[in-house]
């Protein structure tokens, strides 16, 4: 028993760190690629590790499963992998990590409005929390020591709105399938556009043909594809096996903390009102999940 908790509490911290560097990987990556291209790229790297996972569980996909799949695909990967580097181009990486934050809140709303779920006390409270420190983190931008509307911010919001749809998705249709058979047929299943996207709408081809000029930039998106989407979502499952999702949903707290870390040891500069607006945000989190 006392090995197994040792076991989970490393993965935990070790998904921390994956999931909360890939804030500072996109911005290190955006300093030569388009951010189109990073998430095409990620994604489509994601496929090719994942593809094994999907032939291992195809047969238990029912025929009704696959529209749900994909559009799980479409929210939960592509539109949000897309809109990261975007808001990355003029917000910093903590920024970013602490928004995502707001993931566990917009699962809560919609679930709410769509699936009759039943917000508690703490809920209400958390999300209110939640929501100022993201307006503090919004409308105070770093590069300002006053009242400065950062609007790009709102990209990673509506990230997470797409990320709160999804995971009612995953969990009011597809609960009956394996995580990893969902998450492997969502990525695996929007190859084609992510190639497309690649080949058709970047400069992914310039890139790679002046290679060693780029070399770089393609590790650090190959750290998000492989280690920070495939690698991080098979540890993230097999710490729910050991553990359980409570446990496991303590990456939330985390992440946020590894961002926040990397970015000012790349010399990001962090204003008083972002960070009590970011505390707002993790302490809202926090308040919303405990029980009443």
């Amino acid at each position: 028993m006392k090995n197994k908790n040792l076991i989970a509490w490393a993965l935990l911290i070790l998904l921390a760190i994956i999931w909360g560097s890939s804030p500072i990987l996109i911005k290190k990556a955006l300093i030569k690629l388009d951010p189109f291209e990073i998430g095409a790229l990620r994604l489509t790297l994601a496929s090719f590790v994942l593809f094994p996972f999907l032939a291992k569980n195809l047969k238990e996909i029912r025929k009704k499963d696959y529209l749900i799949l994909f559009i799980s695909g479409i929210v939960g990967n592509v539109l949000p992998y897309f809109l990261y580097p975007i808001a990355q181009t003029k917000i910093d990486s903590a920024t970013s990590g602490v928004l995502t934050s707001l993931t566990p809140f917009f699962a809560l709303i919609v679930g709410m409005l769509f699936y009759k779920l039943k917000a508690t006390k703490n809920n209400i409270i958390g999300l209110v929390i939640g929501f100022i420190g993201t307006s503090l983190l919004i409308l105070f931008s770093s590069k300002s020591d006053g009242f400065s509307v950062d609007l790009f911010g709102l990209f990673v919001v509506a990230a997470t709105l797409l990320y709160g749809i999804n995971l009612n998705l995953v969990k009011y249709h597809l609960n009956h399938l394996k995580p990893i058979t969902i998450t492997s047929f969502s990525i695996v299943s929007i190859l084609p556009i992510t190639v497309y996207i690649l080949f058709y709408s970047t400069p992914f081809l310039s890139h790679f043909n002046n290679f060693n000029n780029y070399s770089l930039e393609f590790g650090y998106v190959f750290i998000l594809g492989v280690l920070g989407t495939s690698i991080a979502t098979i540890v993230f499952y097999n710490l729910i096996k050991i553990k359980d999702t409570v446990f496991a949903s303590m990456v939330t707290y985390l992440m946020p903390i590894v961002a926040i870390i990397f970015g000012v040891l790349d010399g990001e500069i962090i204003n008083a009102i972002q960070l009590f607006g970011m505390a707002l945000i993790m302490g809202g989190v926090f308040i919303n999940s405990k029980k009443d």
